[in-house]
């Protein structure tokens, strides 16, 4: 195929997501993500799928749903797994506005749960992701667990992240078991000059994208294997099948 994948993104909020996560105008659900609105997660899966030798990829807006139109927010947090919400998100997708849909979710300290709802999400997903006959969508949709969160996977690579900051983060081992990587990170950051003349809020996200970009994808799958090698596994899977029903 010779265009880009379009993929619908769902993850918690900013850390993943970056500025494309705030509240969208319904009028610009389905519309491609600007690349300066993406986050370090969009910036990592594309790297994944350009090292694959495959098409490069955009990344889709939700369309917002009712309660979010009503309430002009966004819903972020685990809470995205709700089958309800979900049902109205990908269901509002054009079929010709979406080829694959990934949902991404923080384990936390609940691993086991978290994969019962996100097991369960992604049957709800596949229900409700139709194409331009209302017939379900089952194979280009998966899902990942980031253990324990987000910010363990940007962890992974400390030598990496320590040139990028300018300070020396130790080395850490067991990254899946580590209590308090989303604080080792937040409190690097702030101890950086990295961007220092920076002073908004979209330091801490420019700086996660920074990361994101430079960061060896190898040792985050040797580090993360249950969290972010499993994802990529995944996201290879799903997206080999489109690749060849497009060929």
């Amino acid at each position: 195929m010779n265009r880009s994948i379009r993929i619908g993104l769902i993850a918690e909020g900013e850390a993943e997501l970056g500025a494309s996560i705030p509240y969208i105008n319904p009028e610009d659900g389905g519309k491609i993500i600007a690349r300066d609105k993406e986050g370090a997660l969009h910036t990592l899966i594309r790297r994944e799928l350009v090292n694959l030798g495959l098409a490069n990829c955009d990344f889709v807006q939700r369309h917002p749903s009712i309660k979010e139109s009503r309430v002009l927010k966004r819903r972020v947090g685990h809470s995205i797994l709700d089958p309800k919400y979900l049902s109205q998100v990908i269901i509002a997708w054009k079929p010709e506005e979406v080829d694959m849909i990934l949902l991404v979710v923080d384990a936390d300290d609940k691993l086991e749960q978290r994969k019962i709802d996100l097991e369960r999400a992604l049957h709800k997903i596949r229900d409700n992701h139709l194409d331009i006959n209302d017939k379900p969508i089952r194979d280009r949709s998966t899902g990942g667990l980031a253990i324990r969160n987000f910010e363990t996977w940007l962890l992974a690579d400390t030598k990496t992240i320590s040139k990028v900051l300018g300070i020396e983060i130790k080395n850490l081992e067991n990254l899946e078991n580590l209590d308090g990587g989303k604080d080792i990170l937040e409190n690097a950051i702030g101890c950086s000059t990295y961007l220092s003349s920076d002073s908004s809020n979209q330091r801490p996200l420019k700086i996660r994208w920074k990361l994101a970009f430079e960061i060896d994808l190898e040792i985050v799958k040797t580090n993360c294997p249950n969290g972010y090698g499993t994802f990529m596994e995944n996201l290879i899977t799903v997206t080999k099948v489109f690749a060849e029903s497009e060929s």
